[in-house]
């Protein structure tokens, strides 16, 4: 890895942020991706920085750590996947005004970036990704957005952006899903095909060209190579 990463306590959010190589030498601002939850960000970095300035815009990473997954990145209440699991309650709501309201800021005044939504981005993975999706419907703040994995199979899902239009109809949106997910033994999740196929075709009536969004099959179920999905993802957000 050519660029740095440093740890950041943002308003008591644990965020890591990664610089691009001459971030500190050359005098331009940069797009900023933030990453729900705290992935494996210096390997993502390892596979991307090489395609930098040739296909791919450099950019400044903020992955911010969730303290918990179910309540963090869960749009409303929903009861668990199983006896031995905790419900989700519901608190990606929150999670994203922190992230709009306190966690952007701090970053647009800290550090060389580029604020307009075109340059901003949101991805995250499962709940994760979910969430992403969810934020295109609340605010106009992330003009690209990547769900890996995405847990749509979540229940009222599919009710929610059938009745709802995203607040920015020009925003990019990549999605993608293991090839076995759907295989999955519980009955909630093996609809995550189903799920992502028609949020795939609702998003592409609702967004203003076709062109703007990609639905990208891996192969594998849904920790097969997670890194490498974000690489992806990224390549295809981010290509010049």
């Amino acid at each position: 890895m050519k660029g740095t990463i440093q740890n950041l306590n943002i308003n008591d959010h644990h965020c890591s942020l990664y610089l691009p190589l001459n971030y500190n030498i050359l005098d331009i601002n940069y797009p900023v991706v933030y990453m729900n939850g705290d992935n494996d960000m210096e390997e993502i970095i390892n596979s991307i920085e090489s395609h930098f300035y040739v296909d791919c815009s450099a950019f400044i990473l903020v992955s911010i750590e969730s303290k918990n997954w179910n309540n963090d990145f869960s749009p409303w209440p929903a009861p668990a996947l199983s006896k031995n699991r905790e419900d989700f309650s519901g608190g990606a709501y929150k999670y994203l005004i922190n992230l709009t309201k306190v966690i952007k800021p701090f970053i647009d005044t800290h550090y060389r970036t580029k604020t307009e939504p075109e340059n901003t981005v949101l991805i995250g993975y499962s709940l994760g990704g979910l969430t992403t999706l969810y934020s295109l419907y609340l605010f106009g703040t992330f003009g690209k957005v990547g769900s890996l994995s995405g847990s749509l199979w979540y229940d009222g899902w599919m009710e929610f952006i059938s009745c709802n239009s995203p607040i920015n109809t020009a925003a990019k949106v990549y999605l993608s899903l293991g090839k076995s997910e759907e295989r999955s033994r519980n009955h909630r999740m093996a609809k995550v095909g189903d799920c992502t196929q028609k949020t795939f075709s609702i998003l592409s009536k609702q967004l203003v060209s076709t062109e703007n969004i990609t639905l990208e099959w891996n192969n594998g179920g849904h920790f097969t190579e997670i890194p490498k999905r974000f690489s992806k993802a990224l390549l295809w957000l981010m290509h010049i």
